[in-house]
């Protein structure tokens, strides 16, 4: 699926198809760019993306043994990357080839009104296709589907093909979601979340030391978005947002899409007042019915560790390609039931994603969230009035940006598989039973004879070189 980000210097970019990305300067919105993989004199011709198609590349893929899956399409859930560094001078894109793309930003006096405004700088090339990744402005961190994550320089301008010297440390699940975390004390730790129900909680740099586990969810966390230093918000397959507090790993508070279904006030957007819901799905019992497909938050005092002006937008897998909910993290603790289901005209499409605005463009005035349809028409809306107590009405007055009629001039091709994405979600889910019975347990059982494997060959070179360095000084 076709990703959006945008970045503290209100840079908007959208992830295609083939290693390519359209980037917007939402300040002017003339000032766009098509970015497509092009290697310069700088860029080693060892590393120069190979361009296939989806069918080809399943193809020559092999299936790997590693994150409990072997199982090809399970690479492509959400996983079309794209992410801005924190100063927004940077833009990183996930490709399709296990590389990396990155792009630096140039300056006005630089690109002499050529309308270039991003330059591929750099190509990173990793051993398996990054699930999750996570950046400063010094360094990347990447997490893929065999449960290993790997850390790599932005400072530097070479290419680099990452080794197992590059890993600082791995999981024995798949991993899908990763997080930076720098605490007001300095201490630094990287969150990780993965199949197995777990948010691991690991101190940077000595990987090593694991301070410990958010530990309730049921089925895997496919989200977890920080709220400040010691809060972080997870959302998973088990139709859960649960609220943790950092370093101590301690739930604060759960809260159920149940809720969300039952209790969440109507809206439409593109849509008569008079418009019923007859044709709304009807949900069974089955837990994929509830369970979170796609969650962003958004807030104006995240250094301030102040949680009453955060937002929330999420889909719940059943209501996936036409509504988004709405809320903020108060009106769930407080149990106010001042949610809202957004739903959106047919005609839009399906939603591909969706996103907020960056922090420094948020205000207890105005929080934009950018919504991305099939149909190549990009809406942009101010949730705000939406949530605040006055707004009494049903329908929402249309609000399409210039950034809809420049994408449907030029024709870009989004990425928008929701039909295989759905069969990937729902493999995401554990078949239930005794350990060792279905082929998930049985390809983690086989990781770890691999990484036990591994530890007894490295011990025996170990002893090995030690045996010879004490023959040599008997000599």
């Amino acid at each position: 699926m076709s990703e959006l980000t945008i970045s503290s210097t209100n840079w908007l970019a959208i992830s295609l198809r083939n290693d390519t990305a359209i980037v917007f300067n939402l300040n002017d919105t003339q000032q766009w760019q098509y970015l497509k993989t092009e290697i310069n004199d700088n860029q080693s011709k060892e590393t120069t993306p190979t361009i296939i198609d989806d069918k080809q590349q399943q193809q020559q893929e092999k299936p790997e043994v590693g994150g409990g899956d072997d199982d090809d399409n399970i690479n492509e859930l959400n996983r079309n990357l794209i992410k801005f560094t924190p100063n927004g001078q940077k833009l990183i894109i996930n490709g399709q080839n296990k590389q990396i793309f990155i792009y630096i930003y140039l300056n006005n006096d630089d690109n002499n009104n050529t309308k270039i405004y991003w330059q591929l700088q750099r190509i990173i090339t990793i051993k398996k296709r990054a699930s999750a990744l996570d950046l400063t402005n010094e360094f990347l961190v990447i997490a893929d589907k065999s449960g290993d994550v790997y850390k790599t320089d932005l400072l530097i301008d070479q290419n680099v093909i990452l080794t197992s010297d590059d890993c600082i440390m791995g999981h024995l699940s798949m991993l899908l979601d990763t997080v930076f975390v720098s605490m007001n004390n300095n201490q630094q730790y990287i969150l990780t979340t993965d199949r197995d129900e777990k948010i691991r909680l690991t101190h940077y740099p000595n990987a090593y030391n694991i301070q410990g586990y958010c530990l309730g969810h049921t089925e895997f966390v496919l989200y977890v978005k920080l709220i400040d230093q010691n809060h972080i918000l997870s959302a998973s397959g088990d139709g859960t947002l649960r609220l943790w507090h950092l370093p101590d790993c301690i739930q604060l508070n759960v809260f159920e899409t149940k809720t969300f279904i039952s209790s969440s006030k109507h809206l439409f957007y593109g849509l008569p007042s008079t418009t019923s819901e007859d044709n709304e799905l009807s949900l069974d019992s089955s837990q994929i019915n509830y369970s979170i497909w796609k969650m962003d938050i958004a807030s104006c005092r995240l250094i301030n560790s102040n949680m009453t002006d955060v937002f929330i937008a999420l889909s719940i897998y059943i209501y996936r390609t036409h509504s988004i909910y709405l809320t903020t993290l108060e009106n769930l603790e407080k149990s106010t039931n001042k949610q809202y289901k957004l739903t959106f005209n047919s005609k839009y499409g399906t939603i591909i994603d969706y996103c907020f605005s960056s922090k420094e463009f948020i205000s207890t005035l105005q929080c934009n969230l950018y919504i991305l349809f099939d149909s190549n028409i990009l809406l942009k809306i101010n949730i705000i009035p939406l949530l605040s107590s006055s707004y009494d009405k049903n329908e929402i007055l249309e609000n399409d940006t210039t950034i809809s009629t420049i994408i449907n001039t030029n024709e870009f091709n989004f990425i928008n598989n929701i039909t295989s994405n759905e069969i990937i979600f729902k493999q995401l889910f554990k078949i239930r039973g005794k350990p060792g019975d279905s082929s998930y347990y049985k390809r983690k059982n086989e990781r770890i004879e691999q990484q036990e494997e591994k530890r007894k060959r490295k011990n025996q070179v170990s002893t090995q070189f030690q045996e010879k360095v004490a023959i040599n000084d008997n000599v």
